[in-house]
């Protein structure tokens, strides 16, 4: 490759904002210290001595972090493929099933991201299309919040069964992996989906009250008779098992600082990338970042680039969820406009929000979410602060379905003495003033009795977030003119 070549290359990187800390260690390459970080960046201002100074190092460290901000949710989805298929610390469910976690409803005892909601309960399944057509049978949600959303592993939502979308809700749902060229039978499905790749990720949500047994029960009834069947089976009537806990075994790769390219290379030959993206993959190749792609090939100099990427990646991922995307107002941020959408060329908004915070996401008419990380006087969120946020009557959300508030640290729910992790417009026991309004008091520290049924814990050290979700919202949330109320720092 020449010089010139390389430079247009390199270009295509420049802007991404690389800065930020670290979030999801487990899942990058041991990052840096501070110090050593430092240490790199002098040597790099002090003149040619050190690492970074020779250009492939350099190009190779652009091409890195732009493949790693492109290619994230291709390694979060290798890491909870082989977490929840394989480890032996996990639930160990095999592919084509559902899958829950191991308390069914939503605790702090899960601790591997993805901001999990405790307004629903979930079920998950990776669906392998590559022996052909998969059938999904969900049954009637008897009124409940019901939602199944279809991604690819891009966290592209590529088609939804719920209230909103419109069409049936349940019934048997046809799956059709690109390139087969079998017969459908006419009537026998609600809808048939032809899929843009052979790998896709199903999401349910059932809303319940988690604190309620029986609900509990009836929900564990109704994912248990959601079935998920070959195309074959379901015509010829059989049961149908599944056994295939065949998955990419990302543990083989840990302490290779080559790791999340690695990974990436192989989901690309899984999962091809679409043709508008091939301007990317072109400047990826450079650095032998690409579908089956052996890094090995690569000068040491190149190497040493995407190791530094490959410790850097994450940080900088992380930095774009702590800045504002959308309209921001009263200390909270609306998520960006475009998430959750069928398709979208944003990869690092698709990264950074759809992936990193919530693994995917609903687009905004489903659910709009609001995130705040900061007090009124923008001052951020910490364990060593009282806050308070009060919403009035007419200030609560107009939804279709139910809103909620959620506390979260490093997009994991937050241990407490109480097991509470969120404030829920059903939850039982809330105190409203008067005037019909409603005081959360957000604290570490236990409050006084009077105010212990509208506690929201705060962790014990350390920084946090709140994520308001507006389910089956009024148009005014959708388009991001409903003003939340302010979070108040009051001691």
């Amino acid at each position: 490759m020449d010089r010139r070549e390389l430079l247009k290359h390199s270009l295509l990187a420049v802007g991404a904002g690389f800065t930020g800390t670290g979030a999801l260690a487990q899942l990058a390459p041991p990052q840096e210290t501070e110090a050593a970080r430092a240490a790199r960046s002098m040597n790099l201002l002090e003149g040619q001595e050190g690492a970074g100074t020779d250009p492939r190092e350099t190009h190779a460290y652009s091409m890195g972090m732009q493949a790693f901000q492109h290619g994230w949710p291709l390694i979060y989805f290798a890491n909870i493929m082989w977490q929840w298929t394989v480890n032996p610390k996990s639930v160990q469910r095999p592919l084509n099933s559902w899958i829950t976690t191991r308390h069914f409803v939503a605790t702090s005892f899960y601790q591997d991201g993805g901001s999990f909601n405790t307004d629903t309960v979930y079920a998950g399944a990776f669906l392998d299309l590559r022996k052909g057509p998969m059938v999904i049978s969900p049954v009637d949600p008897e009124g409940h919040y019901f939602s199944v959303q279809i991604s690819d592993f891009y966290t592209n939502n590529f088609a939804y069964i719920s209230k909103r979308s419109g069409g049936a809700l349940y019934g048997d749902f046809l799956l059709v992996p690109p390139g087969w060229k079998g017969v459908i039978p006419e009537g026998r499905f609600a809808r048939v989906m032809h899929c843009p790749h052979k790998w896709m990720f199903a999401l349910i949500r059932l809303r319940i009250d988690q604190d309620d047994p029986k609900e509990i029960a009836w929900a564990k009834g109704k994912f248990a008779a959601t079935k998920i069947r070959p195309l074959e089976d379901f015509l010829a009537g059989r049961e149908f098992v599944a056994n295939d806990h065949q998955v990419f075994d990302v543990s083989k790769l840990a302490g290779n600082p080559m790791r999340p390219f690695a990974i990436i290379n192989y989901m690309l030959a899984e999962n091809p990338p679409p043709q508008s993206e091939q301007v990317l993959m072109q400047g990826f190749k450079t650095v032998n970042i690409g579908p089956g792609m052996d890094l090995s090939k690569n000068s040491p100099e190149t190497n040493r680039g995407l190791a530094r990427a490959a410790r850097d990646g994450l940080r900088a991922l992380r930095a774009h969820v702590e800045r504002p995307w959308a309209r921001r107002v009263n200390g909270w941020n609306y998520f960006p406009t475009n998430i959750g959408q069928p398709y979208t060329d944003d990869y690092i908004m698709r990264s950074a929000w759809q992936s990193l915070w919530g693994i995917v996401a609903h687009p905004p008419v489903e659910c709009t979410y609001l995130w705040a990380s900061a007090d009124q006087n923008d001052q951020r969120l910490n364990s060593a602060g009282k806050y308070e946020l009060y919403m009035r009557k007419d200030q609560f959300p107009k939804v279709e379905a139910f809103w909620s508030f959620t506390m979260y640290q490093d997009f994991n729910l937050v241990v407490n003495e109480i097991n509470r992790w969120a404030i829920r417009e059903n939850m039982k026991g809330l105190k409203f003033d008067a005037d019909g309004g409603l005081r959360i008091y957000i604290q570490a520290e236990r409050p006084s009795e009077d105010k212990l049924s509208n506690w929201l814990p705060a962790p014990k050290q350390g920084n946090f977030n709140l994520t308001m979700r507006n389910y089956m919202p009024a148009p005014e949330i959708v388009e991001q003119r409903y003003d939340p109320p302010v979070l108040k720092r009051v001691g």
